[in-house]
């Protein structure tokens, strides 16, 4: 009996060291589990302030991107009209050269048709040169090729193509 007792004794003792055991676990549990809850919500937080920083992050870049694309099209709207005063500029000049010396046409469409034109003979006033038609809105008519004998005064022809 005095064993039984004993026994007894050491299970009660047992007992009450679990529940002195579960009496210190317990608050610690509850503080990891709290601890756990906190980080949770930090991650969580942490998530959303860098998912709203991306957000922001695409509309600066958004914003830089629309900015970007209007000042590329100002610029290429600037090339443009500076290249068209230019362009008209330019013709004005060539306008006036030409005005000043009608011969210079033929001369710019001699030297156009020079990979072409391997023989051309132009008379010295420049009456039949096909430019003429050509600058009338005239058809061309077809020209005579050059006779063999360039003596042959006879043969007055306006110019010879070899094509």
């Amino acid at each position: 009996m005095k064993q039984a007792e004993g026994e007894a004794q050491i299970v009660v003792i047992s007992a009450k060291a679990q529940a002195d055991a579960m009496q210190h676990t317990l608050p610690l549990k509850e503080k990891q589990i709290q601890q756990t809850r906190l980080e949770a919500e930090a991650r969580k937080e942490s998530t959303v302030k860098n998912a709203e920083a991306l957000a922001q992050a695409k509309v600066i870049d958004s914003r830089a991107e629309l900015e970007k694309r209007k000042l590329m099209a100002e610029a290429e709207a600037n090339r443009i009209r500076v290249t068209a005063a230019a362009d008209s500029e330019r013709l004005k000049t060539e306008a006036a050269a030409l005005k000043e010396n009608p011969l210079l046409i033929q001369k710019i469409i001699a030297e156009r048709l020079s990979d072409k034109v391997q023989v051309m003979m132009v008379p010295m006033d420049g009456k039949f040169f096909f430019a003429n038609d050509v600058l009338r809105g005239t058809p061309m008519t077809t020209q005579p090729v050059a006779p063999e004998d360039p003596d042959d005064p006879a043969a007055a022809t306006t110019a010879a193509r070899q094509w």
